[in-house]
């Protein structure tokens, strides 16, 4: 990438802080390597430094929300990169970012932000938040957050580093400034303590100050230097002159605000802290306590390296700080380690520095995700799919995991655009691009430059949901193929398609096709039924036979939170609402859960696998019973359901996927035939026990019940073979589709 870039770092305000020293130093490398680098934010004791580095600043209100400020700066911004022909924008907080996402959309400049930390998402603040075209995340747990939280796709997630200079931060540097400033002596046993000293910041400076007199008991030559200011400052100090007071003399001080915190760690004999503060005392060859608000790590050393790499350093989801673990660590550090151990430990602490968190790797990380943002354009989809998607329907839901994991498995690096109902949904649950499936400009926008186009899973080319449907899904596929576009049926299932104009509508589309393969023998012979003219049509399985089971600790919550006694005997029902429904079809459902319940022993549990719609009649049917049914009540994802069904003794389906993943589970199941589909995948997979929704009563279901029950074990081992099968030929469809995708 050239470096002749103007690029403009939008930040809080340039205060001490692991976020504000992130963008010092990163500045300071990016323009030693030759890029002009502008900052904008509300000052503070780094802007002289930056100042006399040739870094240029202007001073905004971007610290904090209020309307005015927001206004001022909008339109500071707005004129500074008008007037100095900025290339790329690099927000760095939650208030700059979101400022600069509103002026990105008005003057489409190149925008990129850094997650530094993880923002309270309650209520509307989920929404004060902008990421840019690419984000870069400072750990893996913060890049999850952003796919899990705001949909980021991890494809546009760079991961980085707090970057030290280790030469600013090292064992050889001069000290002697500070030294003589607080009169800190090379005999003392001194503890040096670095952070911001706000409200959520402040909490183990607190706890220093509480244990300190029982450290100087233990501790010959005990001192305790905390540097930072901010909100608790004063608090801090009133509690400090007590402890000072009480021994005599100054055990504690605080020094304030400081930019010169190098030189107060190069006196420390061992250092506490979290995130970028301990890093820096780590490169200074110091022993470290990694202690902060967010949790307790402990003393550094190699057995805790993974839990502070995965965690940037901050304790995130860490046990909660604790006094007494505090205190235990400082004596082992102070009073029983000898000079030998500490010296180990500051030693491979440095080691960790240079070897993982250089200046110079973070600066390329951020270099790397600039060069990939003005190089977008270039960033095309390997494949558009279409399908039934943002529908909160679990059975197409699943389809559309399946697809996205299995395509992965045999390109890792795939670029996919899901077009759906609701794409912000589907962006964040698969961490995907999508867009709106009705939004034609987008689509077509979303196609250009594409491989492929797949038409994803389920029963899409039929006119039983509507003739509607049926032509949204041609049209599409028309679509794609007047784009250039290769399209592949994945694994659909065809029909019913009763019109005659659909019949010939559908036949011409197919027989375009680059490549079909169907779920089930009865849409092959349906499409040579429709006079489709090509003999490559390929029998394979419906993708959600590979999808993966939730771990039995989260089926055992489910079940909790629903009330189902935990060893209880459990029968799955799903049922739908469906226009061919007999007129006794609630009262027969309801007699049969009655009849599981009385006479077999099991428990009625109703799947709600569209949600909510689902629930409306699973709840008709439940009042109209004698013995209440237990209702899945929350919205479950694919994996759930799956784990949830494998805990059943019996299934008894209307919804086809809802009978899939009992086969995958290896539990016998009862279909309710409302479609052909239904009878269709029974017979391919070897179960024939099933009853039609128009015209059954509960004696006949309640009949094929005891059969399955009668024959459970002989039944659970033809479905688990026949599974291994389906998987297999499931797969044989991502293998499909990625080879096409290479061929174009």
């Amino acid at each position: 990438m050239d470096t002749n870039y103007t690029i403009l770092m939008a930040v809080m305000g340039m205060e001490i802080g692991g976020a504000e020293t992130h963008v010092l130093e990163l500045a300071h490398e990016l323009s030693r390597r030759g890029f002009r680098i502008i900052i904008a934010s509300n000052g503070g004791v780094y802007e002289k430094e930056l100042t006399e580095a040739g870094i240029r600043h202007y001073r905004l209100p971007l610290h904090n929300k209020k309307p005015a400020n927001m206004l001022h700066s909008y339109l500071g911004l707005r004129k500074i990169i008008k007037e100095e022909k900025v290339d790329i924008v690099h927000g760095h907080a939650r208030i700059p970012s979101f400022i600069c996402g509103f002026l990105h959309k008005a003057m489409k400049f190149p925008f990129i932000t850094t997650a530094h930390w993880v923002f309270n998402t309650d209520g509307i603040l989920k929404y004060v938040s902008n990421w840019g075209q690419k984000t870069i995340a400072v750990s893996d747990d913060i890049k999850q957050y952003l796919m899990n939280s705001y949909g980021v796709p991890e494809r546009d997630i760079t991961v980085t580093i707090n970057g030290i200079d280790t030469d600013k931060f090292s064992a050889q540097i001069d000290a002697s400034d500070v030294e003589k400033e607080f009169g800190l002596e090379n005999s003392k046993n001194r503890i040096v303590y670095i952070s911001r000293m706000d409200n959520d910041r402040s909490l183990v400076a607190f706890q220093l100050v509480q244990i300190a007199q029982e450290l100087d008991s233990e501790i010959e030559n005990l001192e305790i230097v905390i540097v930072g200011g901010g909100n608790s400052l004063e608090r801090l100090k009133q509690e400090a002159v007590l402890v000072n007071a009480e021994a005599g003399r100054p055990l504690i001080k605080l020094t304030g605000a400081r930019t010169d915190i190098n030189q107060f760690i190069k006196t420390a004999k061992i250092f506490i802290g979290v995130s970028r503060a301990a890093l820096e005392a780590m490169s200074a060859e110091k022993p470290v306590i990694v202690a902060g608000n967010e949790g307790y790590i402990g003393i550094f050393d190699q057995d805790k390296l993974d839990i502070c790499v995965q965690t940037n350093f901050t304790c995130r989801l860490c046990p909660a700080s604790s006094v007494e673990r505090l205190k235990e660590d400082i004596i082992r550090l102070l009073k029983q380690a000898d000079d030998s151990e500490l010296s180990r430990l500051g030693s491979y602490a440095r080691s960790i520095i240079t070897e993982r968190y250089s200046v110079s790797r973070m600066a390329q990380d951020s270099i790397n995700a600039y060069r990939s943002l003005l190089t977008e354009k270039k960033l095309l989809n390997d494949a558009v799919i279409s399908g039934y998607y943002g529908f909160k329907n679990n059975g197409d839901d699943a389809l559309l995991s399946a697809i996205i994991d299995n395509l992965r498995l045999y390109m890792p690096e795939i670029k996919v655009c899901v077009l759906s109902f609701r794409p912000k949904e589907t962006r964040k649950k698969y961490g995907v691009c999508s867009v709106n499936r009705f939004n034609i400009l987008s689509v077509l926008h979303q196609m250009k430059g594409a491989k492929l186009l797949i038409n994803g899973g389920g029963s899409l080319i039929q006119d039983a949901t509507s003739t509607q449907s049926l032509l949204y899904y041609l049209f599409v596929m028309r679509l794609a193929k007047r784009r250039g576009l290769k399209s592949m049926l994945y694994a659909n299932g065809i029909g019913p398609i009763s019109k005659k104009a659909n019949r010939v509508r559908a036949a011409k589309v197919l027989d375009s096709m680059d490549l079909i393969t169907l779920r089930d023998p009865d849409s092959v012979e349906e499409i040579e039924r429709l006079g489709v003219k090509r003999s490559d049509v390929i029998l394979t399985a419906d993708p959600a036979f590979t999808i993966k089971i939730a771990g039995d600790e989260r089926i055992a919550q489910i079940l909790e939170q629903e009330g189902i006694s935990k060893g209880a005997r459990l029968a799955g029902i799903s049922v739908r609402s469906w226009k061919s429904h007999g007129p006794d079809f609630e009262r027969n459902m309801a007699l049969t859960c009655d009849y599981l319940k009385n006479k077999l022993g099991l428990e009625p549990v109703f799947l709600n696998m569209q949600y909510p719609a689902d629930l409306r009649i699973s709840l008709s049917i439940a009042k109209k019973a004698k013995e209440r049914p237990h209702i899945i009540m929350q919205c479950l994802s694919d994996s759930e359901m799956l784990g949830l069904i494998s805990n059943m003794e019996i299934i008894i389906g209307e919804r086809l996927h809802t009978l899939i993943y009992a086969a995958v589970a290896g539990v016998p199941f009862v279909g309710l035939v409302y479609d052909p589909k239904v009878e269709g995948f029974m017979a391919y997979a070897g179960q024939d026990k099933c009853v039609p929704v128009n015209g059954f009563t509960a004696d006949m279901l309640c009949r094929e019940i005891d059969v399955c029950m009668g024959d459970k074990a002989a039944l659970s081992e033809r479905l688990a073979a026949k599974t291994e099968e389906m998987r297999g030929l499931s797969l044989y469809n991502a293998q499909l589709a990625v080879n096409l995708i290479r061929e174009k």
